[in-house]
């Protein structure tokens, strides 16, 4: 039997789920190697009906997988255990941070990226199940892989499912505004369902109160894999970016995702294409952390706005492309060039969806997975837009890649990046994160100095 291929993914339930597109892949890619996967048993138990079929482990089975020889490694997971256990197994190739003699490090160019993101995200256009894949899985298996669209009940189901929680308060509406939407739903003839799990059973209890009258409830009695399968008898589910949410998409619920707080939509909306994702129109959209005492994105999510986006996407008013809330902006997930987008149905475009094309571009490009016309044309559609915005990226460009050749003081880019605008912080927070993970090496330096003088190019030429 060939050597088994190891996933670390420690981290919560949706982090979980959206590994499950990489499990498939690596078969695709590496066939014939077994996949194991270490997850949270909490988790993984669960979810393994309903995953694809690898081999779990938890934690406390390391024994087993530090006595095994590996094909492959991919630690997907930041924790401290993870980064030592990656660190200590014999394998043919490692992507992923790991621990070893003391030394934190990083393998891949695309998880060198992914660390760049953390309060470093607001131009990223990579999901989080692409980012898990791409230093592994050749691009012609994610552009061939076809997902099923989401399941169209018959007009006759109404009911519709509300996930009340998330991770943290400010990612999910309030008590309130799910009691508005209750009665928003119940007026057009929608049955609401109440759901969550034993997080939000106190939410839920204040739900109830202050709808005060009896509404549909599975909120902490069911278990994950009881909720997928409950999931197929609705017409939809109406949720903040959470785990469940993930597992909705997964198992073919139609999903609504209300994308709001610290999150972002293209990196963890819901992965498969034909689900809806409504979010703020507002310029911090995005953001890794909100700087406003109360999420100023919330404000434009009102319940009946809600109610009618869910018509639309059920057929039973309407249609999406034709909705203006303003505030808001409305997405439908897809696909592109094999990897995960988010189509406009009702948004205008802005400066901010240029640049982050620009930088989804430049990096597909840096990395060896896109082309040099890609890049041009994006930089070009950017300067035909946003002149203005151009020049300004072109001194900031300059003056990075100075301070980058800095010959006195080859770390001054690690401590500095945080400085330059937030239009050059992908290409600075990437500079900081590549060249700290090369001790600052002159191989790393000639690296960040090629990107900054690419860019520099990029948008002199457009």
């Amino acid at each position: 039997m060939k050597k088994p291929i190891l996933v670390i993914q420690m981290q919560r339930m949706g982090d979980l789920i959206l590994s499950f597109p990489l499990f498939l892949w690596l078969e695709r890619a590496f066939p014939g190697h077994p996949v194991w996967v270490m997850a949270e048993p909490g988790f993984a138990r669960p979810l393994a009906r309903l995953s694809p079929q690898v081999r779990y482990f938890g934690y406390g089975q390391g024994g087993d997988v530090r006595s095994e020889a590996f094909h492959l490694v991919i630690n997907l997971s930041h924790r401290a255990e993870s980064m030592a256990l990656a660190g200590s197994l014999r394998c043919d190739a490692l992507v992923g941070g790991y621990l070893r003699d003391g030394v934190t490090r990083i393998k891949g160019d695309w998880q060198e990226y992914r660390a760049s993101l953390t309060h470093n995200n607001r131009h990223n256009r990579f999901h989080w199940a692409d980012l898990n894949a791409l230093d592994v899985i050749p691009h012609g298996i994610m552009d061939q892989t076809r997902w099923p669209a989401p399941r169209q009940m018959p007009p006759d189901i109404r009911h519709v499912g509300l996930f009340l929680g998330a991770s943290e308060p400010d990612k999910r509406p309030s008590a309130a505004f799910w009691v508005g939407l209750i009665a928003e739903l119940e007026r057009r003839g929608l049955v609401p369902v109440l759901l969550g799990g034993p997080g939000e059973r106190e939410l839920c209890r204040e739900v109830l109160r202050l709808a005060a009258r009896p509404v549909a409830s599975a909120c902490g009695s069911l278990g994950l894999d009881a909720f997928a399968m409950y999931g197929q008898s609705l017409a939809a589910m109406i949720t903040p970016d959470t785990g469940p949410m993930h597992l909705a998409a997964w198992s073919g619920l139609k999903v609504l995702n209300l994308s709001m707080g610290p999150v972002h939509a293209f990196e963890t909306g819901p992965y498969q294409p034909g689900h809806v994702v409504l979010r703020s129109s507002r310029d911090c959209v995005g953001c890794w952390r909100c700087r406003f005492d109360l999420p100023r994105c919330h404000e434009r999510f009102k319940p009946a706005r809600v109610a009618r986006v869910l018509e639309a996407m059920l057929g039973c008013k309407g249609n999406l492309s034709g909705l203006r809330l303003p505030g808001l902006e409305i997405f439908a997930t897809g696909r592109k060039g094999g990897l995960y987008d988010l189509i406009p149905l009702s948004a205008h475009a802005k400066a901010g969806q240029r640049l982050s094309a620009y930088w989804q571009a430049f990096w597909l490009h840096a990395f060896g997975r896109g082309s040099l016309d890609d890049c041009l044309a994006a930089a070009g559609k950017l300067r035909d837009d946003h002149a203005a915005l151009v020049r300004v990226m072109t001194a900031g460009a300059l003056r990075f890649f100075r301070m980058a050749s800095s010959a006195s003081d080859p770390e001054l880019p690690m401590r500095e990046w945080n400085r330059t605008s937030l239009a050059l912080r992908p290409l600075s927070g990437y500079a900081a994160v590549h060249l700290s993970n090369h001790d600052c090496s002159v191989a790393s330096r000639k690296r960040v100095l090629a990107l900054a003088e690419a860019h520099l190019g990029f948008l002199r030429q457009s």
